[in-house]
């Protein structure tokens, strides 16, 4: 049985991956944004270790004129969607938390990492960020038989599309179900590629991808 650490399970992506997760019989440690708020040790790390995979759905989405965007809603941005990430990988590795066989770490990105929309500078950034963060991740933790990787997924059907819809000019018809996204997520935590042409196809991009 595969133990899976799973951040974000309230979301509409994260409630589809634990379900999907738990059709496929695999064990499931829930972290959501109220235990990040205790400055105490994430205990779950280091009491439900150690992980095969960890899937990491945490993540807002302000929608802010530039104008708008103040250094406090940039920051708050930047901690839920990057900070986060990094204190759970920190953990992880502090307590050892991680399968002498190996560990499959996915962070959920977005499309918006490498394509702008108006109103979602301060999302884009730390989206960008946070693929960036788990590229080096990657590169470090090889040794350790740790995979890290962003997935940069076109839009999702969930509440925080529906929020920012307008502002990105995706029909909502065009974006992805969550389920089938969580599909692909847990491929991926478990080693197997995934279907990348369905997850960020390249021929609707509007500039390097869609």
């Amino acid at each position: 049985m595969k133990k899976l650490l799973l951040s974000g399970s309230s979301g509409g992506i994260g409630q589809a991956v634990k379900a999907a997760a738990a059709a496929r019989g695999w064990s499931i440690t829930e972290i959501n944004r109220a235990d990040y708020e205790n400055p105490a040790p994430l205990a779950a790390v280091k009491t439900d270790g150690p992980f095969d995979a960890v899937v990491f759905a945490s993540g807002t989405c302000p929608v802010r004129p530039v104008a708008q965007t103040s250094d406090e809603l940039l920051t708050d941005t930047f901690k839920t969607n990057c900070g986060l990430f990094l204190r759970l990988m920190r953990e992880i590795l502090t307590h050892k938390a991680y399968s002498a066989q190996g560990m499959n770490v996915v962070a959920i990105s977005s499309v918006s990492a490498v394509e702008g929309w108006p109103g979602g500078a301060a999302y884009c950034a730390s989206k960008g960020a946070l693929s960036a963060m788990c590229r080096a991740m990657d590169s470090e933790l090889k040794s350790k038989r740790i995979s890290v990787t962003a997935l940069e997924p076109r839009y999702v059907k969930t509440r925080m599309f529906d929020q920012c819809a307008g502002r990105m000019g995706m029909p909502a018809e065009k974006a992805l179900a969550p389920s089938v996204l969580a599909d692909e997520i847990l491929r991926l935590a478990a080693g197997v590629i995934f279907s990348s042409e369905k997850i960020t196809p390249r021929d609707e991009a509007s500039g390097n991808r869609q």
